[in-house]
């Protein structure tokens, strides 16, 4: 049924006295606002691709016979790519300013232009070729481009190139390999990454709990964003930072996406529980929360940097001082999963049995090991129940697939007879049949 049909639909409801006109209206205007977002949408989208596909074109041209110009012919046309970009980001902000897709391409387009020219000056006057320091000139050009219009299409390809910082300086001799060393200028990519995060929080609703989709956009790019850059970013408290993590992803979502209609409206939440997912059934294995534990070992700290001192301090007064606020929330009477709570505790106990075991030979590990595998069977239960009072299928899916995860890998690796490992599968299956039995009207209805 198309728009049309569903308004007539509506309206028909409305004079048999079905639906009431204000809320007839409210249901239009939900519907209408919907369609207006999705177009504007699509509109963003053709205007940035169309940006990169003349940025394309403009780079081919100027590159083409470029070394056959005067040396002061380059030097001026070196800055026609930026002039250009200027150019159409004022007509965009200043005589097009309420259109999205207009401020978002010519945004992206002047990003671009000031890439290309810088490595046109560059090249013109055999300047320093240090790519960090071009990358490093370019991202500060950049930075305006988010807070005077906020633009948010170049977000994507700003932190991208943040990440050049993080990785090692690659040496070539004859356009192969030969060497690389560490790149100990990593400290940039968190300064651009701080020098961002501002205009991420001017995009919130800061009043609701419902989030436009830019906000959402943003928020998937943050939230994936650190997931794949904390490994090259932070030096040391890696199991630390990663719990950080899922705490501020966690306490964000709830505080600003948790209306959200759906998992793709709630970026944080929804990478939160893939996280808490991942390291509940990596540390219910014996031999991975050994090895993980002994990175961080308390003895090693006095062979330990600066750097890695200050990485693994701050991730745990980071982390510490996220659970305070989530356990204040919880007393405040905030809607926050318990369970979600308790998993820097949970962690921080079997760390500080681990270094029991380490200095004074106290064996913890078969008690820790036994305490995380009831946790993840809790905690899936609960993901159950909660899904099932919220009226949350997938969260129902999660929580059934994390225990179901976990039982299946204990079927494997658990060291007990075969006869009562499949009396106990045999047990739990019955009780997967009994939640079927009990549920079961409770879904018809």
């Amino acid at each position: 049924m198309n728009t049309d049909g569903l308004f007539n639909f509506l309206d028909s409801m409305e004079q048999k006295g079905v639906l009431n006109a204000e809320a007839n209206g409210q249901i239009q205007h939900f519907i209408t606002s919907k369609n207006t977002s999705i177009g504007k949408l699509f509109l963003t989208l053709a205007a940035i691709i169309g940006a990169l596909f003349i940025s394309a074109g403009v780079f081919a041209i100027i590159s083409h016979n470029w070394d056959d110009f005067p040396k002061h012919v380059r030097g001026v046309l070196s800055f026609v790519p930026s002039v250009v970009g200027l150019f159409f980001y004022y007509k965009a902000v200043f005589k097009h300013s309420k259109s999205t897709s207009w401020i978002e391409a010519s945004s992206l387009f002047l990003m671009l232009m000031i890439g290309a020219s810088i490595s046109l000056v560059s090249q013109t006057y055999q300047l320093d070729g240090d790519f960090d320091k071009f990358i490093t000139v370019w991202l500060i050009l950049t930075l305006p481009l988010f807070y005077i219009a906020r633009a948010s299409g170049i977000a994507i390809f700003y932190l991208i190139l943040s990440t050049k910082f993080l990785f090692p300086d690659i040496q070539y001799d004859f356009i192969m390999p030969s060497g690389y060393s560490l790149n100990e200028k990593y400290y940039l990519f968190w300064v651009f990454l701080a020098a961002f995060l501002p205009h991420f929080y001017l995009s919130l609703n800061r009043k609701a709990t419902r989030q436009s989709f830019r906000a959402i956009y943003l928020g998937w790019l943050i939230a994936i964003f650190l997931v794949i850059t904390m490994p090259f970013a932070v030096k040391a408290g890696y199991l630390w930072w990663a719990l950080t993590f899922i705490m501020a992803f966690y306490l964000v979502g709830k505080k600003y996406y948790r209306n959200n209609i759906s998992a793709l409206g709630r970026p944080f939440q929804t990478m939160a529980l893939y996280h808490i997912f991942y390291l509940l059934i990596s540390f219910s294995s014996e031999d991975f929360c050994d090895g993980m534990f002994r990175i961080d070992q308390l003895r090693d700290l006095a062979n330990w940097n600066k750097e890695q001192l200050f990485f693994f301090f701050a991730a745990l007064l980071s982390l510490g001082g996220l659970t305070i606020v989530a356990i204040v929330w919880r007393v405040k009477n905030v809607t926050l999963n318990r369970t979600v709570v308790f998993i820097p505790v949970l962690f921080g106990l079997s760390f500080f049995a681990f270094c029991l075991n380490e200095f004074f030979y106290v064996d913890l590990t078969w008690w820790t090991f036994l305490i995380f595998n009831i946790y993840v069977i809790v905690f899936g239960v609960n993901a159950m129940v909660q899904g099932n009072r919220s009226g949350s299928v997938l969260y129902m899916i999660y929580g059934l697939f994390l225990v179901c995860f976990l039982l299946w890998v204990r079927y494997f690796d658990m060291d007990v007879a075969f006869w009562l490992k499949g009396l106990f599968f045999i047990i739990v299956g019955l009780l997967f049949f009994l939640i079927h039995f009990l549920s079961k009207e409770e879904f018809k209805n």
